[in-house]
């Protein structure tokens, strides 16, 4: 129960998301920096896992994992899937991810799908999705936004993908908006998630230059008016 977008911006890029949970879920902790196989790294932590959802490394590569719900969940104990992403964020290209996935055990994952953002060896954008059904790992193209739902998936992603084609998503401040958004109503269908059961408990915004990553962070729903708390890591 997640939602992404993201842009770029004279190759910079940012990426926000909007995480979705159940309210019973612990509180996670706010982005810090972590040494991570000699690759300094940001993310938050979900204290349940000791794993994350979303990561930016200094080398520009950002990672961020949706729950798939449509896969086949795997027989037997599970690992935490915030654990795959928080090794994953120690790698420098999207090429090194790839092929830490090929040769992860991902039977041992519930299914998700995985993002990642960077560069190329020429410094130009790049975005790469890969999908784990509980079977099979296949690279999938993505648009912004992408949604996740565990409840009535096709009308939650009609609904927010309707509205990210009736509202302007050309600069930062449009998406902030979209993920902050109750519309069509404050439920399960908007960007910014309320049910009785789960909400929108935090957003996350990244922006990756040549320069450096900043990771703005609200750990509260997007709509609240709680302020971000912004880490910094130099590239």
């Amino acid at each position: 129960m997640c939602t992404v977008s993201w842009l770029v911006d004279n190759n910079a890029y940012h990426v926000f998301f909007n995480r979705d949970e159940q309210r019973s879920r612990s509180m996670a902790l706010s982005p810090q920096q972590f040494t991570i196989n000699n690759t300094e790294t940001l993310m938050p932590i979900d204290p349940d896992g000791n794993g994350t959802w979303i990561s930016t490394n200094e080398f520009g590569l950002s990672l961020c994992l949706l729950n798939y719900y449509q896969g086949i969940k795997p027989q037997g104990p599970l690992i935490s899937r915030g654990l795959l992403v928080k090794a994953l964020s120690a790698k420098k290209t999207i090429q090194e991810a790839h092929q830490e996935l090929l040769q992860s055990t991902l039977h041992d994952y519930a299914s998700f799908s995985l993002l990642a953002f960077g560069y190329d060896v020429h410094g130009q954008f790049v975005q790469q999705t890969w999908q784990w059904s509980g079977e099979q790992l296949t690279q999938i193209q993505l648009n912004s936004p992408f949604t996740s739902s565990s409840v009535e998936f096709e009308q939650v992603s009609t609904s927010r993908l309707a509205l990210a084609n009736r509202m302007p998503m050309k600069n930062v401040a449009d998406l902030a908006r979209y993920h902050q958004s109750h519309q069509p109503d404050k439920s399960h269908l908007s960007a910014c998630m309320h049910r009785t059961d789960a909400k929108s408990v935090s957003l996350s915004h990244i922006h990756v230059d040549q320069q450096q990553s900043l990771f703005h962070y609200k750990g509260a729903s997007p709509c609240s008016k709680k302020p971000f708390v912004t880490t910094e890591l130099a590239r």
